[in-house]
């Protein structure tokens, strides 16, 4: 089976969930291709990654900011397209930015298009009809795409996608009925939670120590709750001695650490940027509680 995967950023830290979707597939015998919008950074990425040599599996469909290397990398592009006319007719009215996101499609074939995100899905729509790619669509929905997009794009933003793709998979019930309420047919969405390999989190047996060690990990954006986590952690510092270590980045890292100055938190939060999840499942032996917050931000972008 040949299963093209449609993503944002590849390879990203905070999407380990893809990764393990790759190589799982890859691991029975199914020939996945990756296309990603944006190119990401393998520094912080799972090692599964590179194990499975994935980069040599990546197209990239961004199209360079800078007008002379865009013209540079177009050229190579047409060229290629000059024996798939029909797909070169349809961009020759159409803006740049289009060659870059359907050139690498030409020319392969596929079971699957496995979308990731349904913003991603749709752009991916216009992909299809300009390369005319027949296979099926799924598309995986995750949060915001269910949530925040409602708040900022009419509520027919998915009527094509509704109509084009066979399947549907939501992370929850509640997702489900949230996309159920807003026109996807019940019968084509199914939940399947992002999970975990239990066997590559190894047991350990808690012991009490001093000071209670806690840990949580994620994105630095309002849904993650980390604000919350501080506030709850300055009201347990005055009965208990407790240290939490704080994985991951995003926008909201200064604000969160002038929060945790102002709660007077310096001493019991620790926090260690980006982590390979390897380093962080070798962490997990010495802390007593795994803390992951979760909550509606004030756009409504929720889990």
């Amino acid at each position: 089976m040949r299963v093209a995967f449609v993503v944002g950023i590849f390879p990203a830290p905070s999407e380990t969930f893809i990764i393990n979707q790759v190589a799982d597939l890859l691991d029975r015998g199914v020939d996945v291709q990756i296309f990603a919008f944006r190119r990401g950074g393998s520094e912080f990425v799972s090692q599964r990654y590179h194990d499975c040599k994935m980069a040599a599996r990546t197209h990239y469909l961004e199209m360079p900011k800078n007008r002379i290397k865009r013209v540079i990398r177009a050229v190579p592009k047409i060229i290629h397209l000059l024996k798939y006319t029909h797909v070169l007719r349809k961009l020759l009215y159409m803006n740049l930015r289009f060659l870059f996101w359907s050139e690498p499609f030409v020319g392969k074939q596929f079971d699957i298009v496995h979308c990731h995100f349904g913003t991603i899905a749709t752009d991916y729509l216009t992909i299809k009809d300009i390369v005319g790619i027949p296979a099926k669509i799924v598309t995986t929905f995750y949060g915001y795409d269910v949530s925040m997009i409602y708040k900022k794009q009419p509520a027919t933003v998915y009527d094509r996608l509704i109509h084009e793709s066979s399947y549907f998979l939501a992370m929850s019930n509640n997702m489900k009925d949230r996309m159920i309420s807003h026109g996807f047919p019940a019968n084509r969405v199914h939940v399947l939670p992002v999970s975990i390999d239990v066997d590559s989190y190894p047991f350990a047996k808690r012991v009490p120590s001093r000071p209670f060690q806690i840990l949580s990990v994620g994105r630095f954006v309002e849904k993650k709750g980390f604000d919350d986590l501080f506030r709850a952690l300055a009201i347990v510092k005055e009965k208990k001695d407790v240290k939490c270590t704080i994985v991951g980045g995003g926008p909201l890292e200064q604000d969160l650490k002038k929060l945790v100055c102002d709660l007077n938190l310096r001493d019991s939060i620790d926090f260690k940027g980006y982590m390979k999840i390897e380093e962080i499942i070798q962490m997990m032996p010495n802390i007593q509680l795994f803390v992951q917050p979760s909550k509606t931000a004030k756009n409504g972008d929720m889990e």
